[in-house]
């Protein structure tokens, strides 16, 4: 369906406030701008997600994201934000100007109030608070609310430095400018069980290819198995000390003996412990294992 009879087919019978953005890894700059919405108890807060960048749609880059988009959702809605639209920065979008789009939002959604990034714009003609977003909202009877998106040393939070942070495995960074820890889930599948025969048996998870993977390497994890919290280590790479081609995500949770075949796992990403090493033997492999389960367990 084309992004504008997504917004068509809704009709809001409540005046609301609404957000635009692509808000991807919902970090901390976000954070600042559901709970604006949120405070408004007057009107109805609505958030109107991109599924890519736009930014990235019109440059034509293939981009992967923090999160996919129902993980994005749910990370949203939990700010207590019901009414969530994603939609696609297709042409039916990127041809609107902004006054165009403001009428739009007026008509099917009884905007009051719009909430957006300081330095944000809407419109093929680019408008934002610096150029008339402001003028335009008002002959719409519609006022204008900007936010400053920084950190606390007046430094923009970027999702897109975010993920070259994840993907060079600065963990710790990433988690203090997300909203909560970064996390990747997924089901559980079969591997070919190398981590068993080493004495560390591993969940294998089959991990979305929408989104950004840290670095290869040996990760300290909170893995999340039916809402229980349980201390693990997560490898990401392809094995090479077994000549492996393919990139896995698999965790050994530690004190945990449950067959989780086709269940849900969420791991949780707390440190970077070190890179992936191609040993020369099994035993070399099985004692940095050893020595990797006391470093978590000691942390801890």
């Amino acid at each position: 369906m084309k992004s504008i009879d997504v917004i068509k087919k809704h009709f809001l019978e409540s005046e609301s406030i609404i957000t635009i953005g692509t808000f991807d890894g919902v970090h901390k700059g976000h954070e600042l701008v559901f709970k604006q919405i949120k405070n408004y108890t007057e009107l109805l807060p609505l958030v109107i997600t991109f599924k890519k960048s736009p930014k990235d749609v019109i440059n034509n880059n293939e981009v992967r994201c923090i999160y996919d988009i129902k993980t994005k959702e749910k990370l949203i809605s939990e700010f207590g934000i019901k009414e969530i639209i994603s939609i696609d920065f297709d042409d039916t979008i990127k041809t609107l100007t902004a006054e165009n789009f403001i009428e739009l939002l007026k008509r099917h959604f009884k905007l009051k109030l719009l909430v957006i990034g300081e330095d944000a714009t809407i419109g093929k003609d680019k408008i934002g608070k610096k150029n008339g977003l402001g003028n335009i909202l008002k002959k719409y009877d519609c006022d204008l609310k900007t936010i400053n998106i920084k950190k606390d040393d007046n430094e923009k939070i970027s999702s897109s430095e975010l993920k070259k942070l994840i993907e060079m495995g600065e963990i710790k960074t990433v988690n203090k400018n997300l909203s909560k820890d970064y996390f990747i889930q997924g089901k559980i599948i079969e591997g070919k069980k190398i981590g068993r025969e080493l004495g560390y048996p591993t969940a294998n998870l089959d991990y979305s290819k929408e989104i950004v993977i840290p670095q290869d390497g040996i990760y300290k994890t909170n893995s999340i198995f039916k809402s229980k919290k349980f201390l693990s280590i997560t490898s990401i790479g392809n094995n090479p000390t077994f000549n492996e081609k393919i990139k896995t995500i698999e965790t050994y949770i530690i004190d945990f003996n449950k067959n989780i075949y086709g269940e849900n796992l969420k791991i949780i990403f707390k440190d970077y412990i070190r890179g992936q090493i191609k040993f020369e033997n099994k035993e070399d492999l099985i004692n940095q294992m050893n020595k990797d389960l006391k470093n978590v367990s000691e942390e801890n």
